[in-house]
């Protein structure tokens, strides 16, 4: 079933767009940062410069989620990858190291 069949409404579908890019967007970029930081830490980079780096990319990513997610035609891949990505990124954060 098209997503079209499923949201008539223009105003909807933009709502759901809007959703899917402001608080999702920034729900993907929280995920990418932590997982970022721990993957750099645990490659020797120092902790304190793996969360700075990290953090200076995520509004790289936040930008350019948001400019995809505007650009992207179809809402179904939309939040297909939103939720995908959220899915990992929550499945990635226990296998990070802790402590320092």
């Amino acid at each position: 079933m098209r997503m079209k069949d499923l949201v008539r409404s223009p105003r909807l579908a933009l709502c759901l767009r809007l959703v899917a890019a402001v608080p999702g967007g920034y729900a993907m970029a929280a995920a990418a940062v932590a997982v970022c930081a721990g993957v750099l830490a645990h490659a020797g980079m120092a902790r304190s410069e793996a969360v700075v780096l990290s953090a200076m990319l995520g509004f790289v990513f936040y930008l350019l989620w948001l400019l995809w997610a505007f650009g992207v035609r179809s809402l179904w891949r939309l939040w297909g990858v939103l939720l995908g990505g959220l899915a990992a990124g929550t499945a990635l954060l226990p296998l990070m190291p802790q402590g320092a």
